[in-house]
């Protein structure tokens, strides 16, 4: 559709309407009730007895109403006007920021009415900008015109005169839902093409396209009128995008005048190569393919050309997760929603044993509370998913921001389960008639089923497998605990129990669109979300001559949300046979052309019973027996022990201290005596410093390579390490005044942290802890208290917490755990002699860990004893909705102790003496 004149005035219309509404609304209107209402501003403050006079008087002349309106404006006007505001100060650091739920509404019309307002001063900026094109173009081909040789023009100028035409960049987008082709942009508007996905915004395409989110209205003007698929509204308004939607991310013009592309989302990120800054070192050629690395994703390559080394760092497209798959060395080969719901998984599987896990108050044993270990594929997954925030410089999320954001995800409509070249193929569940065959038949099952495990909590989706299926799909595992488990499995008998389980769901889902007068299942789940309507997919193998009734069933599954994956041969749908290694040999059906020469994910056996193991313990269940030993080798580091984070004491004067202190509890940050010093330390630098911290006796270099820099060749990595290290000397030479010392000592090949120089507030936690231990051996209890009191002081925060790598992760938890027990024995110690002093430490203990579910106990006790009741019901009040941020409840234990804990006891002072026997 051509954007033409008339278009164009309609949108100048609208925006001019939008802007005289806005400023109307922030402007006008307080003009207008200044003027009929006075100021709201009172001259003074109204006693007591004039209040009760006006509430209890009759309102016959409706001045209490009147000034109640008037109240009720002036406050929506100062919430408007404080919603303007907050939204320039985002506009101006490019960062949206949702609102509090009430007042939201308001900012979506704030943002709606800017957004529209835009297109009166976009549309004039296009009028302007095609007369100039069409100007410029006139000029070029008067140019083009005289150096024709067959006019004569400037055919004998020499070469160099001439100024060659740029061509525009040609695009090579494809579309993410391989079975559904969007409309081809036209010749005026050169474009890349983007499907909308849940959560997309105008300002973030902008933003990732064009590196300034506030040139979204060049994309909303590009894209008015364009058609889009079946049941998909149009773009009619900036702030609201529907996810499915094809929108056109048009050419714009650079200040010089050459076009400006969108940016491909394969283009890596370049680093700053002015001031400072040293040029990132080059990356690896090829992928090292040790087990306790992490997995290289890489893209499949076209089936007409052999595939590309692997890249050693994530190959990651923009925000586009769905472009980006992982090999594991196992021989699997997994996409982004296998690792992303994998990595949740493992988040939550980490908080549900938090939350059970006893507070130990061993000195001997602080944080070592055995645990079954996550099964190393899970944890593979894990370290891929974690890689594209490092490949783009984003921080790591917790495994609370994890867990939180899977609570509030939506049923999966489509599911990414190859790739074509470097094209992902996506398959619609709902409606889904696919059947898969040949050697790499059921790894590639396999992996689909696996990843829509996890996805298929709190009532998303279901999957029905007959146990026959699910046993063959996953040999080894424990099918009948892991469907105990998973709310969204159903394991079946046979495919015939399958089917009428399926035919029964049909019926009533027939029923309750006739009911409703609704087309479809999602219409249903639209008009009442509260009704249970997940997404149905049967996995079986069906028989030649039994597949009636399953075609019947899909024939209907895109109205009712219903799907088949079969495993085997399928006339009635699609049927794809494919190699060991995924490929598509052969394929016949609907949809045979997105998979011809196409690759799907798979997955080992091995692989997929470790990750359904993982996914089972995400909800909080474990199994009755022992995890088997893993065959591999384990991806969590063993932490160091306390001692062992202990430097060998230095001789110091009385009263003389280090001319440096590191701080790697909470932000790594190095001190002087005149303070922290904010500037001039690069990042690899910190690094490196919280690194040798945990490792005061020393490390050699291929360790600190291995650890922070596993994905660089070598020789770029040595280059890493020694800036790194020149960076802190300098840094500290400098701030110091101190230019002989080297800080960080390099001696028979190890490296480490001059303890005479610089004081690492980690030490003095664990030589502190040290300390309590030794304590515990002379059998003195007061020496132990004294010896405990100073911890909740010195951890001032998780270890390097202003970074996520994976060898930090392992530390940070076992120094949680361990500060966690430390201040568990201190209350042990002290709650009988000072029960105020233990419960304020108990309660700077579940700051440490939310979830531990005993900690509240003892703090319910403590506060029973102390003769607060409301204070125990509110602290059952929390834990209770800390719980419900993973999809948790109380365990029965605790709800019994706050009936026992509820009922009124007397003091002690009003109580019988014991009658001694």
């Amino acid at each position: 559709m051509t954007y033409t004149g008339t278009n164009r005035l309609l949108d100048f219309v609208r925006g001019l309407g939008a802007l005289t509404v806005f400023v109307f609304l922030l402007v006008g209107f307080p003009i207008v009730m200044y003027a009929m209402t006075g100021s709201p501003i009172p001259d003074s403050l109204p006693s007591w007895a004039e209040v009760s006079t006006a509430l209890m008087r009759p309102d016959y002349d409706n001045q209490l109403f009147l000034a109640t309106i008037t109240l009720i404006a002036w406050g929506v006007w100062c919430v408007f006007t404080l919603i303007c505001i907050t939204e320039l100060v985002g506009c101006l650091a490019e960062r949206s920021t949702p609102l509090p739920r009430p007042v939201r509404p308001l900012q979506y019309l704030v943002r709606d009415l800017v957004a529209t307002a835009t297109l009166a001063f976009s549309t004039v900026a296009s009028i302007a900008g095609s007369a100039s094109a069409a100007t410029q173009t006139h000029a070029t081909s008067s140019v083009h015109s005289a150096a024709d040789p067959d006019q004569g023009g400037l055919h004998h100028q020499p070469l160099d005169h001439v100024t060659p035409t740029p061509t525009p960049p040609t695009s090579d987008w494809t579309p993410l839902l391989a079975d559904q082709s969007p409309p081809a942009p036209g010749p005026e508007h050169p474009s890349r093409t983007h499907t909308v996905e849940r959560g997309d915004t105008l300002w973030d395409l902008a933003k990732r396209a064009y590196g300034s989110g506030a040139l979204y209205p060049k994309i909303f003007e590009s894209n008015q009128g364009i058609d889009q698929p079946d049941g998909i509204p149009r773009l009619t308004n900036p702030g609201i995008l529907h996810p499915g939607q094809y929108l056109r991310l048009p050419h714009l013009a650079e200040p010089g005048g050459a076009p400006r592309a969108p940016r491909t989302p394969a283009e890596p990120k370049q680093g700053k190569t002015s001031g400072t800054e040293i040029p990132e070192p080059s990356r690896a050629p090829s992928v090292r393919t040790t087990p306790s690395q992490v997995p290289a994703p890489v893209v499949a390559p076209p089936a007409d050309r052999p595939a590309a080394p692997a890249p050693s760092t994530p190959h990651h497209r923009d925000e586009d997760h769905s472009l980006v798959a992982f090999s594991l060395p196992s021989g699997s080969w997994i996409g982004i929603g296998l690792a992303t719901a994998l990595s949740v998984a493992v988040a939550a599987t980490r908080l549900h044993r938090q939350r059970r896990r006893p507070v130990n108050t061993d000195p001997n044993s602080y944080g070592t509370t055995p645990e079954p270990p996550i099964p190393v594929p899970a944890l593979k997954a894990r370290q891929a998913h974690m890689a594209t925030y490092a490949d783009r410089d984003a921080l790591l999320p917790s495994d609370r921001e994890l867990a939180g954001d899977e609570l509030l995800a939506e049923e999966p409509k489509t599911l990414v389960i190859g790739a074509h070249g470097d094209r992902p193929i996506a398959v619609s569940l709902p409606g889904l008639s696919l059947g898969l065959s040949g050697d790499g038949g059921h790894a590639a099952a396999r992996a689909i089923t696996t990843e829509l495990m996890p996805k298929a909590r709190r009532y998303r989706a279901e999957i029905i497998i007959p146990r026959a299926d699910a046993e063959a799909l996953f040999p080894g595992a424990d099918i009948t605990g892991l469907s105990a488990a998973l709310e969204g499995l159903i394991i079946t008998a046979s495919l015939g129990e399958a089917v009428e389980h399926l035919e029964a769901e049909l019926l009533h889902r027939g029923r309750m669109l006739q009911t409703n007068e609704l087309p479809d299942v999602p219409a249903l789940r639209a008009h009442d979300p509260a009704e249970p309507l997940p997404t149905l997919l049967l996995v079986a193998t069906v028989p030649a001559h039994g597949d009636a009734a399953v075609h019947a069933l899909t024939a209907l599954g895109r109205r009712y949300c219903l799907g088949a994956l079969i495993l085997g041969n399928w006339a009635a749908g699609t049927s794809l046979d494919l190699a060991a290694d995924g490929t598509v040999i052969a394929s016949h059906g609907p949809d045979t052309d997105q998979f011809t020469q196409a690759r799907l994910f798979h997955l080992t056996a091995d692989d997929a019973v470790g990750m359904l193991q993982t996914v089972r313990t995400a909800n909080g269940s474990e199994p009755d027996a022992p995890a088997p030993p893993s065959t591999g080798r384990t991806l969590e580091p063993t932490p160091p022990s306390v001692t062992g984070l202990v430097p060998p004491p230095r001789p110091v004067t009385e009263g003389q201290q280090a001319p440096a202190r590191l701080q790697v509890l909470g932000p790594v940050l190095l001190h002087t005596t005149e303070g922290p010093i904010t500037t001039g330390l690069r990042k690899w630098a910190k690094h490196l410093l919280a690194y040798l911290a945990l490792h005061p006796k020393g490390v050699t270099r291929d360790q600190v390579i291995g650890a922070l820099w596993p994905d660089l060749v070598p020789e770029s990595a040595v280059i890493r390490l020694n800036t790194a290290t020149t960076n802190i000397r300098g840094v500290l030479r400098t701030a110091t005044g101190l230019t002989e010392p080297r800080y960080i000592i390099h001696a028979a090949g190890r490296y480490r942290i001059d303890p005479d120089l610089i004081d690492v507030d980690l030490w003095q936690l664990t030589a502190t802890l040290t300390e309590a231990k030794r304590a515990v051996a002379d059998g003195d209890t007061d020496k132990r208290i004294n010896a405990l009191a100073p911890v909740s002081d010195l951890y001032t925060g998780g270890f390097a917490n202003d970074f996520q790598f994976d060898w930090a992760d392992a530390p940070r938890e076992h120094l949680r755990r361990t500060v966690v027990d430390a201040l568990g024995h201190f209350v042990q110690l002290i709650k009988e002699e000072e029960p105020e002093r233990a419960l304020a430490t108990l309660e700077q203990a579940i700051t440490l860990d939310l979830y531990t579910e005993p900690l509240y106990q003892d703090i319910m006790r403590l506060q029973a004893r102390l003769g607060r009741p409301d204070a125990v019901r509110r602290t059952y009040q929390l834990l209770t909705a800390r719980l419900d941020e993973i999809d948790a409840e109380p365990d029965e234990e605790t709800l019994e102790l706050l009936a026992a804990l509820r009922q009124p006891k007397l003091p002690a002072r009003h109580r019988s003496p014991k009658v001694s026997e």
